[in-house]
């Protein structure tokens, strides 16, 4: 279990950093879906914000909850922008994060 909250950190902390640091390609690709480029910054401090949670047990289902609502919100952008291939990878993440709230917090 901790590999995978590991290969979740390593994902979202590094989104978060290239977010942060706005490539022209990441600008491009945030303006075509018609936010605004603070909106950007935003996304990238929550991502490093939720990744720097799931480190830790105490904060861990706080974490995995705030990555979860960022990462439907990229399944978002790219279903209204019909990118359809780009889909998988967060969907990827989405499985990864259920899993990970599912061990954090069993249901049964």
């Amino acid at each position: 279990m901790k590999y995978v909250n590991l290969i979740i950190v390593c994902a979202f902390f590094s989104a978060g950093i290239v977010n942060l640091a706005g490539p022209s390609f990441i600008r491009a690709e945030f303006a075509k879906w018609g936010y605004p480029n603070g909106f950007r910054v935003a996304i990238a401090i929550i991502e490093l914000i939720g990744s720097l949670a799931l480190l830790f047990a105490t904060t861990r289902i706080a974490g995995a909850s705030i990555l979860l609502v960022v990462i439907l919100g990229v399944l978002a952008s790219f279903s209204r922008s019909r990118e359809w291939m780009k889909m998988q990878y967060p969907l990827v993440l989405l499985l990864l994060l259920i899993v990970t709230l599912s061990q954090t917090f069993p249901l049964g």
